[in-house]
């Protein structure tokens, strides 16, 4: 009955999820010549903020009214454009409504002035997807649960910190408080004004790669004070490490980070593509669900090399979880296939994740990087080139 139950779910959310890859503009039967037709500007809660009258056949100057600003509680969100583009005003040949669409808010909950974002709630929905996938596998396997669970509960903490640690290495000018030593430590550990204020106490800055060499490092240690396979735990883990990863992206995604540059690209300071043909590459080309293509409109900054244009970028967060769901469900036909040798599932993790960042950070923006030989170098791409290396040795 479980099954089958598991079997439904599964349907449903594999339809739902096609249903939303497969979008395509719909337009009303045009009226008679003639007729009056009206162009309502809607906001998100239904109220109407213009509504201007046309006559089908005949010249109409459609102007909409000054970008809204998101007055509900989230307010996160950004204006990013009207569901009917202007392109397509001279097209309109019936009643239309036109919406006011926005960017997601990236904050759960706010309770008493602070604030729970999305990314910290889904990064410990990973880890727990991990363990949960990972005592499922231990007991297939026969290692102890018990041990999973001891080894789980001081690896993932020191693997945090180990997160944070290697962001910081690669950023490091961006904590340093000259003069101050203890300020500049306070701000490493998360306290963003260099005092123990934990009003404004947060992570923000986490580097995966960090946190996968703090954890292997550690449960070689751990294995080796119990005594059990390092290979074999190393095998068990790589199921559920790589998919607590996509919970991560979709953390990266309603923060707007971790993309790729602007869609269509840009020559000598101005971009190729406007914003409504930017908006169709996403939504009609590669058939991504509106709120991904949405959330992907972002404010521009002229002084930042990462952000300088408002525009749509690349959802790189949305191509590397999906070769990780790929990567994931390769782990789980691998594993039980018979001729595979204990160690054979960890070495098909590191070249396969390895890849993936390589191929990811050829489009990211954002990047890690460090310097050497007047050289400026992407630091994930050099760790995954080691992963790989590994994975083969």
């Amino acid at each position: 009955m479980k099954k089958r139950i598991t079997h439904l779910f599964a349907l449903v959310f594999l339809l739902l999820s096609v249903s939303a890859l497969f979008g395509c503009r719909t337009q009303a039967e045009p009226l008679p010549e003639g007729t009056p037709f009206t162009v309502s500007f809607v906001d998100y809660d239904g109220t109407v903020l213009k509504t201007q009258t046309c006559i089908v056949g005949e010249t109409c100057d459609i102007v909409p009214p000054s970008h809204p600003t998101f007055r509900g509680d989230n307010t996160n969100r950004v204006f990013t454009h009207w569901s009917v583009f202007p392109t397509e005003y001279d097209d309109l040949a019936s009643d239309t409504v036109s919406e006011a669409v926005y960017t997601l808010d990236n904050v759960l909950v706010r309770i008493g002035g602070r604030e729970i974002v999305w990314y910290s709630v889904l990064i410990m929905c990973g880890i727990m997807t991990a363990f949960l996938v990972g005592m499922r596998e231990a007991k297939r396997v026969g290692i102890d649960g018990d041990d999973m669970i001891d080894g789980f509960l001081w690896i993932v903490p020191v693997a945090i910190l180990g997160a944070r640690l290697w962001y910081v290495a690669f950023e490091f000018d961006r904590f340093v408080v000259q003069g101050n030593v203890f300020s500049t430590i306070l701000k490493i550990l998360g306290f963003n004004s260099g005092t123990l204020n934990f009003a404004d106490f947060g992570l923000a800055g986490l580097a995966i790669h960090g946190a996968f060499f703090t954890a292997a490092v550690c449960a070689i240690l751990y294995c080796r004070k119990r005594k059990i396979s390092v290979l074999q735990v190393a095998d068990l883990v790589c199921a559920g490490f790589i998919i607590a990863q996509t919970f991560g992206r979709w953390g990266n995604f309603l923060n707007q980070e971790a993309h790729g540059g602007v869609i269509g690209g840009v020559t000598e300071g101005a971009m190729n593509w406007t914003l409504e043909q930017q908006f169709d590459f996403l939504r009609y080309t590669l058939h991504l669900p509106e709120f991904i293509v949405n959330n992907m409109y972002i404010v521009g900054n002229a002084f930042d090399a990462t952000e300088p244009y408002t525009a749509f970028y690349h959802p790189t967060f949305l191509y590397e979880l999906t070769l990780n769901w790929v990567g994931f469900f390769l782990v789980l036909v691998i594993r039980r296939l018979k001729k595979v040798r204990i160690g054979e599932i960890a070495a098909f993790y590191l070249a396969w994740y390895g890849a993936v960042r390589i191929f990811i950070e050829s489009m990211r923006t954002d990047p890690l990087v460090y310097h050497i030989f007047g050289l400026t170098v992407k630091a994930a791409t050099t760790t995954s080139v080691l992963m790989i290396l590994a994975g083969i040795a």
